[in-house]
């Protein structure tokens, strides 16, 4: 298709993406700029098809929807002259390799400004441009980031083997990051005329989103309430009665945030006990460990067994509560709640 062909909607028509990525994150940051109506060409390596290409996966499929592609191989000379010429009309581009590779074929940052002044530069990398050269030029993929970062040990139940979090957590959190940074990088470039470049990698994303677990496991040793509230991989660690899955009289689950007092003295009531009262003095928020917290839970426990998922979900709801069965894919389909997950 040619550029003249394009459909011209959307929040970021006009704007010409490039990427060149293996898989995912890459990806997923280029069709996040087609979604928005941008202009995307996904250079892929010409020796080596990507991943997705050989991939039969429908999640990798979905991340090449509105987009246009192009072989290329960057690094020899036909192709550096052909990509050189690309970057003259490209207003934003994004390239996903270990840290320096770039640089090395050179095509620095300043080589890439000399052809487009202008011109948005996104680094994605699995440990960054800058820092230990024992982990900088590693290649990385969303379970190795996640393996660093401490997703992986968070996710474990313990005993158990460490489990990446689904789906690719690593991945989908770096290419979000990545268009939002070329977003912002983009409008600076409206104000000034000049070009930005900007090192996006997966685990300063996770990390970035990871501090809930990292404040929780820094809680000081020697606190009387350290082991209350010291992070433990694998579990929950809200703390909070009533913010928690409970299991229901059909065997489905229930999500449910029970706290702050105006929801408690709705769904007090359903539960049989009294907000307010000795057992239950007026509190925003009641502690899993807290003997008031724990009669709470048993309340919850023995309210969800009486019930099916979706009744508890309903009556929960109309209460003014958030609650939401913890669906199933096929579920989520049918809306069957019948099934036992």
């Amino acid at each position: 298709m040619k550029r003249s062909e394009l459909p011209l909607e959307g929040l970021l028509t006009d704007v010409r993406v490039a990427f060149s990525a293996v898989s995912v994150a890459g990806p997923f940051f280029g069709s996040l700029c087609a979604d928005y109506g941008a202009d995307v060409i996904w250079i892929e390596q010409a020796l080596m098809p990507s991943i997705e290409r050989t991939s039969n996966n429908g999640f990798m499929d979905s991340d090449r929807k509105n987009m246009r592609n192009l072989a290329l191989d960057i690094p020899s000379p036909e192709g550096r002259k052909v990509f050189l010429e690309l970057m003259k009309e490209t207003d934003i581009f994004l390239e996903a390799s270990k840290g320096g590779q770039y640089e090395r074929w050179g095509l620095s940052d300043e080589v890439l400004w000399e052809v487009n002044p202008k011109l948005i530069i996104l680094h994605m990398s699995g440990f960054g441009l800058s820092g230990d050269p024992d982990y900088v030029n590693r290649a990385s993929y969303d379970p190795i980031a996640q393996a660093f970062a401490g997703m992986m040990y968070a996710n474990s139940q313990p005993g158990s083997n460490p489990k990446p979090a689904v789906p690719m957590i690593a991945d989908y959190y770096t290419g979000l990051f990545a268009f939002g940074v070329g977003m912002a990088s983009y409008i600076k470039m409206l104000k000034t005329g000049k070009g930005e470049s900007a090192d996006v990698n997966q685990f300063e994303a996770l990390t970035r989103c990871m501090q809930y677990g990292f404040s929780d496991w820094n809680f000081p040793v020697g606190h009387p309430d350290a082991d209350k509230w010291r992070f433990t991989p694998g579990i929950l660690n809200s703390y909070t009665a009533g913010y928690n899955s409970y299991q229901c009289g059909d065997g489905n689950w229930v999500f449910t945030l029970i706290f702050g007092a105006p929801v408690m003295k709705r769904v007090f009531p359903i539960l049989g006990i009294e907000y307010g009262s000795e057992e239950f003095p007026a509190k925003q928020i009641y502690r899993d460990f807290d003997p008031a917290g724990k009669r709470l839970n048993e309340a919850i426990t023995a309210f969800c067994m009486k019930h099916t998922a979706a009744e508890v979900e309903k009556i929960l709801s109309n209460a003014g509560c958030p609650a939401m069965c913890a669906l199933t894919f096929d579920q989520m389909l049918t809306q069957d709640r019948k099934s036992v997950v």
